[in-house]
């Protein structure tokens, strides 16, 4: 019986670390990339064209085509006021082929063509990294992008800041006056 016990009881303190482990584990990269020499705080410009919202999620700026599937809606304005500004994060021209440029390509090319298209990304798991917040003004983000011939998303990291913010603004309040201050592409999602 003693045994018993002393087995349950060990069994349940693994169980209590191997989850405490798991939920920092969302967070190691996030460290590496806002302690490192990569970051670099910076004044990154909002998309400053027109901003189509489109059906399933999709939004139009200008060439490129950025499907968002969020679990909390309140991030949306994020992208639809143009605070992510997919200029910045993949340069202002496109790959973007005609209907007769792809025709042409033979199944090679078509594979390198897919690899580097930047005109139509998705992003998924879009969360906040709270635990890395250095204060009321600053709100770090994470997500996965989606590129298109690609199986595997790569993670990118972004910080928002509001110089008027305070402890008691909404997240809504925040995002809506927040400008984009640190943009970094992280690792490749296995």
């Amino acid at each position: 019986m003693r045994t018993l016990l002393l087995t349950i009881l060990v069994l349940l303190n693994i169980q209590i670390i191997n989850s405490q482990n798991r939920k920092d584990e969302k967070y190691r990269f996030a460290k590496e990339a806002f302690k490192s020499e990569n970051y670099k705080y910076q004044d990154y410009p909002k998309y400053d064209n027109e901003i189509i919202k489109l059906e399933n999620n999709t939004y139009q700026f200008g060439d490129k085509f950025l499907t968002i599937e969020l679990e909390k809606s309140v991030y949306e304005n994020i992208f639809k006021l143009g605070i992510f500004n997919p200029d910045i994060v993949f340069g202002k021209e496109t790959t973007k082929k005609t209907k007769a440029e792809l025709d042409s390509l033979n199944q090679n090319q078509r594979v390198i063509y897919n690899l580097i298209r930047n005109d139509s990304l998705t992003i998924c798991c879009f969360e906040e990294l709270e635990k890395l917040n250095p204060n009321s003004q600053t709100k770090r983000f994470k997500f996965w992008l989606f590129n298109v011939g690609l199986l595997n998303p790569t993670e990118y990291y972004i910080e928002l800041f509001n110089k008027n913010a305070t402890k008691e603004t909404s997240i809504e309040e925040f995002i809506e006056n927040s400008r984009m201050t640190f943009f970094f592409k992280g690792t490749v999602i296995l």
